[in-house]
């Protein structure tokens, strides 16, 4: 979470200190309107190419990417649940149930306690794994797609602004120049926003979807280990590459 809000902090100062170092006046980069296109615009042009229940989605997934919660240690729990199993079998892992914290967890232990074929439960976690994936991935994909949209309503707000400059030619060269660097700012805010918010959050996002795979494909080889009757060491060895 540090280095994700550290990174952004830092990239946006970067450009405001470019902008202070080469001595240009700061309010020239402050454009409302410019800046109403570029966010008003990049957001309707998203909201059309995907449903709302995918914006509800990358919300939750953008807040659990940027403040995650502190994980609990996949090892100690099915080790836990090995010796539980092993003394008293698959079905006192019930009432373990409500301790969980994971609802992918709760359901592989809930599949396995109420008896349910080896082969189904493990077509039916990776294929809920799969779907989760999906999920993660899709929102790191709408950041991506405002990232793509958001430079080239950029240039229609320069093109806009371009075409109010040769409207009024005979207003002066200062007034012309000042015309020409408005009409280049929405072209600046769009490329910005891109590359220094969208593009990163999206490759944030995938990342943290890759980790919570991997964490999910512990988890199935754990369920499967523990339904298996795998001793400690080979449940701890099926669920090493993935943690």
């Amino acid at each position: 979470m540090r280095s994700a809000i550290f990174g952004l902090i830092a990239a946006f100062a970067s450009v405001l200190l470019a902008i202070l170092l080469e001595e240009a006046h700061f309010l020239s980069f402050l454009k409302l309107s410019a800046l109403v296109l570029i966010v008003g615009g990049t957001a309707g042009a998203t909201f059309a190419s995907y449903t709302p229940e995918e914006f509800a989605n990358l919300i939750i997934h953008l807040r659990e990417s940027l403040f995650p919660k502190r994980e609990f240690s996949l090892s100690d729990v099915f080790l836990d649940f090995a010796e539980k199993a092993r003394k008293n079998g698959l079905l006192s892992l019930e009432d373990q149930l409500a301790g969980v914290p994971d609802a992918f967890l709760r359901k592989g232990i809930q599949l396995i306690v109420d008896g349910t074929d080896p082969r189904a439960v493990e077509e039916i976690l990776f294929e809920a794994a799969e779907g989760l994936e999906n999920k993660e991935t899709r929102s790191a994909k709408i950041l991506e797609t405002a990232g793509g949209f958001s430079p080239t309503i950029g240039i229609i707000g320069t093109v806009m602004g371009l075409v109010s400059v040769l409207e009024n030619l005979g207003a002066g060269t200062r007034a012309l120049g000042e015309g020409i660097a408005t009409a280049f700012i929405a072209t600046f805010y769009g490329i910005a926003f891109a590359n220094l918010a969208y593009f990163p959050l999206a490759n944030r996002l995938r990342t943290w979807a890759f980790s919570r795979d991997r964490r999910r494909q512990a988890i199935i080889r754990g369920i499967i280990s523990l339904q298996t009757g795998d001793n400690r060491r080979i449940l701890v060895e099926r669920m090493a590459p993935f943690l």
